[in-house]
């Protein structure tokens, strides 16, 4: 790689110093890292809704990453990292704009995964050779995660879902500063991935969000999956604080403690405030919730429940990509690694398998009736083992994430003429670290988060890998050559292109359409569509 100092732009805050790139295959791009979008959350204004920036006098350096959230990074190394100040973006573009006027490029702005409590928009795993190849200016980002980000008392002494305010004050500086950079705040998308995905369609409920973005990809994620939301936060706050030793049930008591708290206890405690239920559902504990007690004049970024919002159409019309991967479920397998007795303890509590988002009685009679015709749809008459780690995928993918993407589908249709594209990603090339994650490199099928490694440059892919004639990079290209149409025209498939050879066929009410991302591209009809008939047919039974 051959770098050069000394582009400078000047944004609202003063001017930053960039640097010019040129990749092993020739792409020129100009990146500016580390630039703050909103002021260090720190002292009082943790558990706070996100501050403008500060300006700066003179020429600020944006050569390195600003610091990333405070988190146990479980995927890359598996230890505490990152810093309290850590509310920074970073911009690669492949062209600074010139006087004479040059046409802006499409925005597209990453929002990150990593279930709320874990990851960052650094180069590490999201490198942006790929996209800014495909011509479009790529802006990723750090948000608060965990406690800092998604802690809430319900009432005036923290501000709610402060991790996604963080990405609207991203979206906002992009409105105001990315023409600098040659990008058109006039065309943004935005995209994610699991939690990322969630946090994209978070938007598309969000008044706060109206206006910054233009079209959207939720990858493997949606506001209706039951992770997405925790219903009870004020009560999990006051369980943090007294696993912590702050037993009080005064607000005010509660978070003058937590601020005073060190942000690595916040981080690395978090577990202490589990009930062993929690511990063993791997559901999240800080997660985006509903907006009780704001005050007057605070910004409120949910202002009803997720379901009700889509179902009364209280959502921005916008061009819409969402999908999964081929087996999302193989999530499990990092849980069976850690606890082998796991699935003995699934065959004895078939409850388990009941989503918490159906708000069953635990041991009710309608709760074990319910779990039995789980368990017998998947499994049969066969107990849960190593045997039947397949329909065991299967379960968890539906439960997770099919049953409420599809959901989420369906009633946007209803509501919007705006096209939705749906995929699924089948693409099976064992890359090394989503294998490394769950702990087993042998198992057929693509784990959820596997295809971010075909739209952004991990620090883990072969170099042998990046030669053009790869099954590798045939699909990093085609991914890249239909996002970035998304980004540019609404549509991943504007016009007939040999090299995809395929046309993306949008969603309609009667036919799941989607395209199936392997070595070659396919349409395909009714993903799963007996698994989600059954579930369909549970929750109307309810």
């Amino acid at each position: 790689m051959h770098m050069e100092e000394g582009i400078t732009v000047g944004v609202t805050q003063g001017d930053l110093r960039g640097r010019k790139t040129v990749t092993a295959s020739g792409t020129t791009y100009y990146s500016f890292k580390g630039i703050p979008y909103a002021k260090p959350p720190l002292g009082s204004l943790r558990f706070g809704a996100p501050q403008p920036a500060d300006s700066w006098e003179g020429i600020r350096d944006a050569l390195t990453e600003g610091s990333v959230a405070p988190q146990i990074d479980d995927v890359v190394a598996d230890a505490y990292l990152g810093e309290e100040d850590c509310l920074y973006l970073n911009v690669y573009t492949p062209k600074l704009p010139s006087r004479s006027g040059d046409s802006l490029k499409a925005v597209m702005v990453w929002i990150h995964g990593g279930g709320f409590y874990m990851g960052s928009g650094n180069t590490q795993i999201n490198g942006p050779d790929y996209l800014v190849a495909g011509d479009v200016v790529l802006v990723t980002f750090n948000y608060r995660l965990g406690a800092l980000g998604f802690l809430s008392t319900e009432d005036a002494e923290t501000s709610s879902n402060n991790g996604l305010k963080d990405q609207v004050m991203a979206l906002r500086w992009v409105q105001q500063n990315i023409a600098q950079f040659g990008g058109d705040p006039g065309n943004v998308t935005i995209f994610g991935v699991s939690a990322g995905g969630g946090s994209v369609h978070f938007h598309l409920l969000s008044p706060l969000s109206a206006g910054l973005f233009h079209r959207a990809i939720a990858m493997s994620g949606v506001v209706l999956n039951p992770w997405a939301l925790v219903e009870e936060p004020r009560e999990r706050a006051f369980r943090l604080g007294a696993a912590l030793g702050c037993k009080t049930t005064n607000s005010k008591e509660l978070v003058e403690f937590l601020r005073s708290v060190p942000v690595r206890q916040l981080v690395e405690d978090v577990d202490k405030a589990k009930t062993p239920e929690e511990k063993a559902s791997n559901m999240l504990f800080f997660a985006p919730t509903l907006e009780r007690g704001a005050q007057m004049g605070e910004e409120v970024f949910l202002t009803g429940k997720p379901l009700d919002l889509l179902q009364e159409g209280r959502f921005h019309k916008v061009p819409f990509i969402s999908g999964i991967t081929s087996h999302e479920g193989m999530l499990i397998m990092r849980a069976l690694f850690k606890n082998p007795t796991l699935l003995s303890g699934l065959n004895n509590n078939y409850e388990s398998f009941i989503p918490p988002t159906m708000k069953l009685e635990k041991k009710s009679a309608k709760s074990q009736e319910v779990a039995l015709k789980i368990k017998e749809f998947y499994f049969g008459d066969k107990p849960v083992s190593r045997e039947t780690l397949q329909p065991l995928f299967d379960l968890f993918s539906d439960m997770y994430f099919i049953v409420g993407i599809k959901k989420s589908i369906d009633l946007q249709l209803k509501h919007s003429d705006t096209p939705i594209y749906f995929y699924q990603f089948s693409f099976d090339e064992k890359l090394g670290l989503i294998e490394k994650y769950i702990g087993d490199s042998t198992i057929p099928g693509v784990c959820h988060g596997a295809e971010v490694a075909y739209l952004f440059k991990g620090f883990y892919i072969d170099e042998a890998k990046l030669s053009p004639d790869t099954d590798y990079m045939k699909t990093v290209f085609r991914m890249v050559k239909l996002w970035t149409n998304f980004a540019k025209t609404g549509n991943p498939t504007p016009g007939p292109d040999p090299s995809l050879g395929v046309t993306w066929i949008p969603v309609t009410e009667t036919e799941l359409n989607y395209l199936n991302i392997d070595k070659e591209l396919t349409m395909q009809k009714d993903l799963a569509k007996d698994r989600v008939a059954f579930w369909e047919e549970l929750q109307s039974s309810l």
